[in-house]
């Protein structure tokens, strides 16, 4: 017969206080900014939510997908000169979001 060992694997407080630690500042600090970053992101597809199809369209190829302004166009199947108004407009609409501008420029 196998007789049990006392410890952490058997006591089930031990073991959740053997794997809990306390965050020091570094571990707090860095849970701020992904939660900062995670809140100006949902704001941000929110916001681009409320677009027009086309003109979200245009900003997600360009702003997420990283395409130029052409070969989102390509993607789309409408003109360079179409994609660059739709482009502007979203631009415009949602200047006052942080991050959505980001990475958008051409």
């Amino acid at each position: 017969m196998r007789r049990k060992q006392a410890g952490i694997a058997t006591d089930p407080v031990a073991f959740e206080a053997f794997y809990r630690r306390l965050l020091d500042s570094d571990d707090v600090a860095r849970l701020e900014e992904q939660i900062d970053a995670e809140s100006r992101a949902r704001r941000a597809f929110e916001a681009m939510a409320g677009l027009p199809e086309g003109e979200r369209a245009v900003l997600e190829l360009v702003a997420i997908d990283q395409l130029t302004v052409t070969e989102a166009a390509q993607a789309l199947g409408i003109r360079h000169g179409t994609a660059r108004v739709r482009l502007h407009r979203a631009r415009r609409a949602l200047r006052d979001v942080p991050l959505v501008m980001e990475g958008t420029t051409g």
